[in-house]
């Protein structure tokens, strides 16, 4: 069966198209010195040897608080005067309209139309280095809130949103999201996506006007949720309206441990993992028998292909969820942690740990999409709606794919991964070490996350290579 999903399906259509050659997880083969195994091995390796040097030299709880230097009161200002964020609201506001229009009324092939590029690449994947290095960057300029802001709807209502709602909802339409740009395999369609934003849109405002503008935001618009747990990461915060920095990473260890905090961030894992997971040999095998056997029972192929694809994926967030919770709890019990940290349990104390992973991922697996079907926007600028235009003489514009090497794309996923989960157990280290009694305690609770990071590392690995494989 086909890969499917929105990425593949705007991917196909470009390997068609004069010049494009690439797509998502498919980059060459990288020829390295040494085997691609052997990167499992010393990735592993490493792995161990930062737990062993965690345990060693870091005895104490560092993370508990987060410095934060305020930014020079000329570029605090600049940045955050409403002036700034009100033209930058403006301009994000008309790109947003630009793309709506198109898909609506424009060129129906995904090549000639700005919309699937836009909204598959350019923002979902540009949204991670955005929110990384400049903070929470989407949540100031998010077209739905400058909606909601001319709307005059308020930031909250009297209704209070019910006690265990959490995160659930952004956790809901993010694997919604998944499933649209993993599974479904026109999703791509420039009508649809039309018809998609539309859909979202009255949802989300309709959220707002219900709960409150700052409420929704904070639990149901699972895209500025999703900026924000990444922008967690970043050493660009902005704390009671002034900018400031902050060391990289450490914010995240401020994550409120609310309901479904632990399934909003398994689910960014575990959607990504069923991504590089349906890109593989091992996969694609199973896939063609399951998808043989429905259609053998009178399930029509396009059907079969989307049912299969569906259960890939909420296998693979089981997987992951299970695995961590499991690894979570027992790491309670071995570090004689009293109710999880007074948390419920150990799973929502050690979530913020899983942010780094996350965000490797990510990286890993969209580092070659953006970086080469980014560059044809250039094109696309000049003729968004695919009628022929040249408005800016770049309608002639050809991706290059030279411009990064396999092997360097090798290095950048092999790094994301394993620097990711380095990170991973440092944040869950230093929690332990917060919630343990003694050390010893502390480090004989991280012992099953140690097993956890190693086997999603070579996991990870694995089927990034699986990829290249296929190239």
């Amino acid at each position: 069966m086909a890969r499917g999903g929105a990425i593949a399906a705007w991917a196909a259509l470009l390997v068609l198209h004069p010049g494009a050659a690439y797509a998502h997880g498919v980059q060459g083969r990288a020829e390295t010195p040494i085997p691609i195994s052997a990167f499992f091995w010393v990735a592993g390796a490493v792995l161990i040897v930062s737990f062993a040097v965690l345990g060693i030299g870091w005895s104490r709880p560092r993370l508990t608080t987060v410095p934060w230097r305020a930014a020079p009161p000329w570029l605090s200002t600049t940045i955050t005067s409403p002036v700034t964020l009100w033209l930058v609201r403006a301009l994000v506001l008309a790109s947003f309209l630009l793309v709506l229009a198109a898909a609506a009324t424009g060129s129906r092939r995904l090549n000639e139309n700005i919309a699937p590029l836009t909204i598959f690449v350019v923002w979902w994947a540009g949204l991670v280095p955005l929110s990384v290095l400049l903070g929470n960057v989407w949540q100031a300029v998010n077209p739905w809130v400058t909606l909601a802001r001319l709307a005059r709807l308020p930031d909250a209502t009297q209704r209070e949103p019910p006690a265990g709602l959490g995160w659930w909802p952004a956790a809901i339409l993010l694997v919604a999201w998944a499933w649209i740009e993993l599974v479904y395999p026109t999703a791509a369609r420039p009508r649809l996506i039309a018809a998609l934003i539309v859909g979202y849109s009255l949802v989300t405002l309709a959220g707002m006007a219900w709960y409150g503008v700052a409420r929704w935001l904070e639990r149901g618009e699972a895209f500025s949720v999703y900026t924000r747990v990444l922008a967690s990461l970043s050493p660009v915060e902005v704390r009671a309206g002034r900018l400031g920095f902050r060391p990289p990473l450490v914010g995240v260890t401020r994550l409120s441990p609310g309901p479904a905090v632990v399934a909003f961030i398994v689910v960014l894992i575990g959607t990504v993992t069923f991504d590089g997971l349906s890109g593989s040999r091992f996969w694609e095998e199973r896939d063609v028998i399951a998808a043989q056997r429905l259609i053998e029972r009178g399930m029509d192929s396009f059907t079969a292909g989307i049912v299969v694809a569906t259960i890939g994926l909420l296998v693979s967030l089981a997987v992951v969820l299970g695995a961590y919770e499991g690894c979570s709890w027992l790491a309670g019990r071995l570090g004689g942690w009293r109710d999880g940290g007074g948390s419920g349990r150990g799973a929502v104390a050690l979530a913020h740990s899983l942010v780094p992973i996350a965000l490797a991922y990510v990286v890993a697996h969209y580092f070659t999409l953006f970086v080469f079907q980014s560059q044809d926007l250039i094109r696309l600028a000049s003729d968004p709606f695919g009628r022929g235009s040249d408005l800016l003489g770049t309608a002639d514009h050809r991706i290059d794919f030279q411009l990064v090497s396999a092997n360097t794309i090798w290095a950048v996923q092999v790094a994301a991964i394993v620097l990711g989960h380095v990170a991973a157990l440092a944040l869950a280290h230093d929690r332990a070490l917060e919630l343990s009694d003694g050390h010893r305690a502390a480090i004989r609770s991280q012992v099953p996350m140690l097993i956890l990071m190693v086997a999603l590392t070579v996991a990870g690995l694995w089927s990034l290579s699986e990829g290249m494989a296929e190239s």
